[in-house]
């Protein structure tokens, strides 16, 4: 029965000539497939480390994987940012893809590498997760030579945004390795910062280094580290300078391997807020570095410490009455813990030293007073302004411009595009790495500046109306089929047919504009008549094509 109804219908379809189009609906015509490809390179910052994980030892943007690839982290800027690409390439019939090979811990002298050496997984990388994450887990980190070679030579747009490791590890990494266990500390504590760890636990992995290393602290050690960061403020310019060679050499290096790819150089911002803003800043890096110095010095005056996250005790000077010390007697060493400097015992809280117990408190005293006189010397003359240069807020944006400016020459320099984040939000916290707004801010500054050259990237091919009939001259009472072809344009096309006699302006319509691509037509009548064909692309171009056709009474 079911089989009777579809032929009833097909022989219908036959007889009703030119009163209707084919029964069957063609399959939808597009344009040839173009494509744009987009590929980031980047560091954690790039990455979206810290958005999408609760725990940052698990946090997917740690490790360049190739789940991470096929599942990027949404809320990252290369990903919002490809959403835009997406949707003008629907209007301009490109299929864009977007790849995020952005590298956490990676500087720009380690992509470099990883472009051209096979096997290379980033020496820094591999020292960062094997340290924090566990020993062992770099084994786990790919083959990122054969990754960038896959997506690399393809891509139309590569972004790049890489300097800051470069210059910040120049830094650490000889800390983290040196002997003096005060610059070990406070390197490994400033690692944990970096990757977005609270200060109480980033102090406390430098906590850890002291207390491992705790019988090796001396007045040397304390003066060693003065000179080093005395050093690092000399030689900071020079680790900008090598950082923007490296970069130069990444924008190089992807050139050697795709030289027809536009490359966009994303420049850094100062994740602590700049020098105008830095008064209302609610946290300092300064606080991780002067705590492990802090406790460092009190190891040295042979003090325990407390925890360095806890605010110290504002102890109410009426309540220190000789009974109140008497009772409190046994708990007078456990006081001093709380105090967070060893000079504030000697400034603010003077008078306590005069209404302890002499026999339990006096003799830890005198001989801490005599240390920390040595002490508060060093500091004042070697230490304590250089530490206060060293805060990574407002005194670390003179680099961060000084950064930007190079890498303003060097985009000049190798005909890349610009791209200015400097002053994307102030976010507010110790970690450096953007919150999803501020992502949002980078994708948005990127598509502002980088807009016209990717639509002038999309060349739409002129749309072309290759129409046909299978016959140009036909007896009456016979039928001709018309068939739509059509290239270029974009997207999909829609088809609609006429026909009409060449002395008559009112045209029969065969067919509106549908995804149908054939028609037959019969006329009525020998006379010359004029079959037209109309194509319409998805950006609503329509061309128009006129096919002769003699219909003869014999």
């Amino acid at each position: 029965m079911k089989f009777k109804k579809l032929l009833a219908l097909a022989v219908s379809a036959v007889m009703l000539g030119a009163t209707s189009t084919a029964a069957f609906a063609a399959p939808v015509a597009t344009a040839s497939p173009k494509t744009y490809e987009y590929v980031a390179l980047g560091d954690s910052i790039a990455s979206g480390y810290g958005l999408s994980a609760d725990d940052h030892a698990f946090d997917p943007a740690l490790i360049l994987s190739e789940d991470l690839i096929e599942t990027p982290v949404k809320e990252a800027y290369a990903a919002v940012f490809g959403e835009m690409l997406e949707e003008l390439g629907e209007s301009r019939g490109y299929q864009t893809k977007t790849t995020n090979l952005s590298m956490t811990a990676y500087r720009a002298q380690d992509v470099a590498k990883t472009i051209t050496t096979p096997g290379f997984k980033g020496e820094i990388a591999t020292w960062i997760v094997d340290t924090f994450v566990g020993a062992g887990t770099s084994d786990y980190l790919l083959n990122y030579h054969d990754i960038v070679s896959k997506y690399l030579p393809t891509a139309d747009l590569v972004s790049i945004q890489l300097g800051g490791n470069d210059f910040i590890m120049a830094v650490l990494s000889p800390m983290v390795n040196s002997e003096n266990p005060i610059e070990k500390a406070v390197a490994v504590s400033v690692c944990l910062v970096l990757f977005g760890y609270d200060m109480k636990t980033a102090i406390g992995g430098g906590l850890k280094v002291l207390s491992n290393y705790k019988d090796s602290i001396t007045k040397e050690s304390l003066a060693q580290f003065a000179q080093t960061l005395g050093d690092v403020i000399k030689n900071f310019e020079g680790y900008v300078l090598n950082s923007t060679e490296n970069v130069r050499t990444v924008v190089d290096t992807v050139k050697s391997v795709n030289d027809k790819a536009k490359i966009a150089m994303i420049n850094m911002f100062n994740p602590y807020g700049n020098s105008m803003s830095y008064n209302d800043q609610m946290t300092d890096i300064n606080i991780v570095v002067t705590s492990i110095f802090q406790i460092a010095a009190e190891m040295y005056c042979s003090v325990e410490t407390s925890d360095p996250s806890v605010d110290p005790v504002d102890v109410d000077q009426d309540e220190l009455t000789e009974e109140f010390l008497e009772a409190k007697s046994d708990e007078a060493s456990e006081a001093l813990d709380e105090l967070e400097l060893i000079s504030a015992l000697y400034s603010k809280y003077t008078s306590i030293k005069n209404k302890l117990l002499n026999e339990i408190v006096a003799p830890v005293v005198n001989s801490l007073k005599v240390k920390a006189d040595e002490l508060i010397s060093v500091a004042k003359d070697q230490i304590g302004y250089m530490i206060q240069y060293l805060a990574v807020g407002k005194t670390m944006d003179p680099y961060v411009n000084l950064l930007n400016e190079k890498l303003a020459e060097v985009a000049e320099e190798t005909g890349s595009i610009y791209v200015d984040v400097y002053n994307i939000s102030n976010e507010h916290n110790l970690d450096p790495h953007p919150t999803a707004s501020g992502h949002e801010e980078i994708a948005a500054i990127m598509w502002n500046d980088l807009e016209e050259t990717i639509t002038e990237s999309m060349v739409i091919d002129e749309l072309v109306n290759n129409s046909e009939l299978k016959s140009d001259r036909i007896k009456v009472g016979s039928s001709v089929k018309v068939k739509a072809y059509a290239e270029g344009g974009t997207g999909n096309y829609q088809y609609a047919f006429y026909y009409r006699k060449v002395k008559n302006s009112s045209p029969v319509r065969v067919q509106d504009f549908s995804t149908t691509d054939h028609c037959n037509i019969k006329p009525a009548m020998a006379a010359k008549y004029e079959v037209i064909v109309k194509v319409r692309d998805s950006a609503g171009t329509v061309v128009s094509k006129t096919l002769p056709l003699q219909v003869t009474s014999k």
